[in-house]
């Protein structure tokens, strides 16, 4: 009897998803200043558009979780990520503000079902004692899409300008017109990966023909699993999902407190992918192309940040168990991207502003393991709609912090540099109060 080791596979498979997630997410604010000038926008209106994204993208975690508990993940999750593809190929075609504003919402409404369900591939595919690992692998998956997005956007968008004088050129500046062509190519890579992913993937790993006993064994027969009552061989396991456990999420002051740590988590990330290229820019006088490179820096070190974080919080809660286990990583990481946050205020170039940030990268992701892994600890079948709940506010944190750290840095209209650092300064005080409420973060109770 051998281990056919799908169960890899499957999470492989929910890992490209997270990398086209990010790559559709991240290349619009990478090409901000050709599309402001092509549709002859003020450069405020892509603000609020770039940020109108993560309402509808934090509205839509919930249901979407539902769905993929509901339904599973093969067809749901296949379909969403169709449709944002859809959506991002069109907006290729805009031809103003207004569809420019309604093809982001879109997105963010379809890009919402991708780490719900995704939360719940892991939970059926991997045992209790490696999800934070599993899950960091599916995370490094987004933050490798995140990396890649600012230098392959910007390199697409001068191969469409300059062709095979591409090289030849000194000073490289994209057209105005070449980021249209980008949006249409990422979007048809889109409904491929929509294809590979309803073609390989199975709900219930009793179902795919490629395993083996050993291996269903070896996700159902964890000791972790077993503590948590999560044998997929268990009856009350293969019961569908109806109803959303609501009365439970809004009496768990540990989820609670979880949703505000994600809340704060996600206002200091989107910092690096909403305003990091307008502050290179209003700070360091950096270059478009230049921005490309440095905004993808704190997401290649993010990588690092996911590894490392998901073996940690699974060594220990193998050591200390499931409360501690999860929550020493959850401090740690707020702490650490807390005190990143205070070394932006002393940055003289932009080469040490980049290598700050990268340390937001890594920390802001050191912990996302241990959140994801919460959410399969405490969920149970409900596994996609508790991800989804705590993603929701997560997400409103993402979509407040290009508003709110926009509008500090403008109050200092004489004074630029000082804008930006009161904003870093919001920021740090903020991951400090969440490391305070993952002290509270228990996933040693299930919810539901």
């Amino acid at each position: 009897m051998h281990d056919s080791r799908i169960r890899y596979w499957m999470v492989f498979l929910a890992m490209l998803v997270a990398v086209l997630l990010y790559l559709d997410r991240i290349c619009l604010s990478t090409a901000s200043e050709s599309v402001v000038k092509d549709l002859k926008m003020d450069p405020d209106q892509l603000k609020w558009i770039l940020g109108a994204f993560f309402w509808t993208y934090a509205f839509a975690q919930l249901p979407a979780g539902w769905l993929g508990d509901r339904y599973g993940a093969r067809w749901i999750l296949s379909a969403y990520v169709a449709l944002w593809s859809l959506s991002t190929a069109l907006l290729g075609f805009v031809g103003g503000v207004t569809s420019l504003l309604v093809l982001r919402l879109a997105c963010g409404l379809f890009e919402a079902g991708a780490y719900p369900v995704c939360a719940g591939i892991v939970r059926n595919w991997v045992p209790a004692s490696h999800r934070g690992l599993a899950s960091g692998l599916v995370s490094v998956g987004g933050r490798l899409g995140g990396a890649i997005a600012p230098l392959l956007t910007i390199e697409l968008m001068l191969l469409w300008t300059y062709g095979g004088e591409r090289w030849s050129v000194a000073t490289l500046e994209p057209a105005v017109t070449s980021w249209r062509p980008v949006m249409m190519l990422y979007g048809g890579a889109g409904i491929v990966i929509a294809i590979i992913f309803v073609w390989l993937y199975r709900d219930n790993p009793q179902t795919h023909p490629l395993v083996s006993k050993k291996e269903l064994d070896i996700i159902a027969g964890d000791k972790l699993n077993r503590a948590l009552n999560e044998s997929d061989t268990s009856t009350d396991s293969q019961k569908p999902v109806h109803g959303l456990p609501l009365r439970a999420f809004m009496t768990s002051r540990s989820l609670w407190l979880m949703s505000f740590v994600q809340f704060a988590s996600n206002f200091g990330w989107a910092f690096l992918v909403t305003m990091m290229p307008r502050y290179l820019k209003d700070v360091h006088g950096v270059s478009q192309q230049a921005q490309g490179w440095m905004q993808s820096v704190p997401l290649a070190a993010g990588i690092v940040g996911l590894l490392v974080g998901g073996s940690l919080t699974d060594w220990a809660t193998r050591r200390w168990g499931l409360r501690y286990g999860r929550a020493i990583l959850l401090v740690a990481s707020r702490v650490l991207v807390g005190f990143a946050f205070v070394g932006c205020l002393m940055v003289k170039d932009p080469i040490q502003a980049t290598l700050y940030l990268a340390m937001v990268g890594f920390a802001t992701d050191l912990g996302i393991g241990a959140v994801w892994a919460y959410g399969q600890d405490v969920g149970g079948r409900h596994v996609g709609s508790v991800m989804g709940w705590g993603n929701m506010w997560g997400n409103i944190g993402a979509a407040l912090s290009p508003i709110v750290l926009g509008l500090i840095s403008e109050a200092f209209v004489s004074d630029i540099k000082m804008g930006w650092q009161v904003a870093f300064i919001f920021c740090a005080a903020l991951q400090l109060i969440a490391a305070f409420a993952s002290i509270g973060v228990s996933a040693d109770k299930k919810l539901a």
